[in-house]
């Protein structure tokens, strides 16, 4: 730059040569692109990771969930099934099981209501026993089926029977009869216990064989164990009939023995109670099982 003499200010001149080129400030097509794919790329790795991480939590609530579910279930069944009585006249076997379906006589405490002071004018409190039924099974609608066109499964029932052989009072005046069916209904006890449960066997050993379903009537009618197995996935007809030509080797064989599915939870009942020496239990068993012509597994 060449500074003159005489001029009032300062003056700059670029010498022939000097000049340079004024580069404009920015970012071009090629790096706003590059910077929107890194961009993009690393929101949806976050987004992935965060949605995998809800997923995680999500079924881990529920396997837990489902968990403490057959838990509590399994617990009330075993409790139930450790205080089955033996045959007692009148009332029948303690204990009467199919596939999917078990009745058992179990002694219990009546409620307090029973022992409390009433006085004459005081409605009546139904009559309670210390044995009752309860029974256990699943419960479809035929009525309603599925997208399928297969009954709908509505989940385990648990049916309460507390007073035995309950009759209403015929040809009595309107509060009585109203007094009895209200007694008949607290007698008689039936609600869908657990709707999420749509799976329920039941297996019973006499000390030598697993059975599928147990009818005893005399002598000590009670099987040695009684394996329960709840799940969340409904059987179908259909799919049993398959499942039938199989057999259940899950207590035959070590080698031949298959882990329980994912939602399938089982637990084996001791019966403390039933009789010491089962030769007597296994011989009915094995000749109710000869003229029923029905084997065992």
């Amino acid at each position: 730059m060449i500074l003159r003499r005489g001029d009032v200010g300062c003056r700059f001149r670029i010498a022939p040569g000097k000049r340079h080129s004024r580069r404009r400030s920015g970012l071009t097509l090629l790096e706003v692109i590059l910077a929107s794919g890194l961009m993009v790329t690393l929101l949806g790795m976050v987004y992935w990771f965060y949605d995998s991480s809800l997923k995680a939590r999500e079924e881990g609530m529920v396997r837990t969930r489902d968990v403490q579910l057959a838990r509590v279930i399994l617990d009330r069944m075993t409790e139930e099934i450790r205080q089955t009585v033996g045959n007692m006249p009148g009332y029948g076997p303690g204990l009467f099981g199919m596939k999917h379906s078990l009745s058992v006589n179990t002694l219990v405490l009546p409620d307090q209501i029973v022992a409390r002071r009433r006085g004459l004018t005081d409605s009546k409190v139904a009559g309670q026993f210390d044995l009752q039924e309860v029974r256990y099974y699943i419960a479809w609608d035929e009525e309603n089926p599925d997208e399928e066109g297969r009954p709908r499964c509505l989940g385990l029932v648990r049916r309460v029977t507390k007073t035995f052989n309950q009759t209403k009072i015929q040809g009595a005046s309107e509060d009585a009869e109203e007094a009895s069916e209200d007694a008949e209904s607290v007698a008689v006890k039936e609600e869908l216990y657990a709707p999420e449960i749509k799976f329920v066997d039941f297996r019973f050993f006499d000390g030598a064989s697993w059975w599928e379903d147990w009818q005893l009537s005399q002598g000590n009618s009670l099987p040695m164990i009684v394996r329960v197995t709840v799940g969340y996935s409904p059987l179908y007809p259909e799919e049993e009939e398959q499942l039938e030509l199989l057999e259940d080797n899950f207590l035959r064989d070590e080698d031949l023995r298959e882990a329980l599915e994912d939602d399938k939870y089982t637990v084996f009942v001791r019966l403390i109670q039933s009789d010491a020496n089962p030769i007597g239990t296994r011989l009915q068993r094995e000749a109710s099982a000869f003229s029923a012509s029905d084997g065992g597994i």
